[in-house]
């Protein structure tokens, strides 16, 4: 299975981003790289993963925790966030203000923990309506996120979506769900409570990652934006 369509062995990850077994290891820890199953010890990882992180770059440094993207989620969506100390939250600020949007796609990268999975079509509106859509599904779902990133919606066959672990497991089990590198669901399992309804700001993070160039560009576009005004 490894290699074949939509999955990548370790090794062969590790050759197409010029590292080693070792570093994409620490890279799918870190939700760089979306694993999606195992054989021995090889991890098997999703090729759209891969080449989202190779369209990105390789730079250095650790994505930051979750309490640190809740409160930049809070400052970039409401221009301010009451979960750091003062001193913190300014510190924070001055961070925003010196990155780049792709500076800050790769900090925030570990907000969730990405599956894919495949469900049966008669599920899908069901999995849709439990999850806060993100992505292009957010953009076909509201109109007024579509306005914020120049977009137009279109008829969506897949879902894409942030969700917590409860619900998520939930939906596994009674949808049906099939952990699959090519499936038509894309659950983000997370801790942080403001991604648990439509996020603007997690749109631009998930655009910013789609191998679309128009929707990334988008994602980029919007995300500038939003740490422009930081400033």
């Amino acid at each position: 299975m490894a290699g074949q369509g939509d999955v990548m062995s370790s090794a062969e990850v590790g050759r197409q981003l010029g590292v080693s077994v070792r570093q994409v290891q620490r890279l799918a820890s870190s939700g760089a790289l979306t694993q999606v199953g195992t054989v021995g010890r090889m991890k098997l990882i999703d090729a759209r993963s891969v080449q989202r992180l190779k369209a990105q770059g390789l730079r250095r440094g650790r994505p930051w925790s979750t309490e640190a993207i809740a409160a930049a989620l809070d400052l970039l969506t409401y221009g301010d966030t009451d979960r750091l100390s003062s001193v913190e939250r300014k510190r924070l600020r001055t961070r925003l203000a010196g990155m780049t949007a792709e500076d800050l796609v790769r900090a925030s990268r570990s907000r969730s923990d990405v599956k894919r999975y495949r469900a049966a079509a008669s599920f899908l509106d069901r999995v849709r309506n439990e999850v806060a859509l993100t992505g292009a599904p957010a953009v076909d779902h509201d109109t007024e996120v579509a306005k914020q990133f120049s977009l137009s919606g279109g008829p969506q066959a897949s879902v894409d979506g942030y969700v917590d672990s409860k619900t998520a497991d939930r939906l596994i089990r009674t949808c049906h769900l099939i952990e699959a590198a090519d499936g038509n669901v894309t659950l983000r399992v997370t801790a942080i409570d403001s991604l648990l309804t439509i996020s603007v700001v997690a749109v631009g993070l998930d655009l910013a990652e789609s191998l679309d160039p128009r929707e990334r560009n988008a994602g980029l576009t919007f995300l500038r934006r939003r740490l422009k005004a930081v400033r």
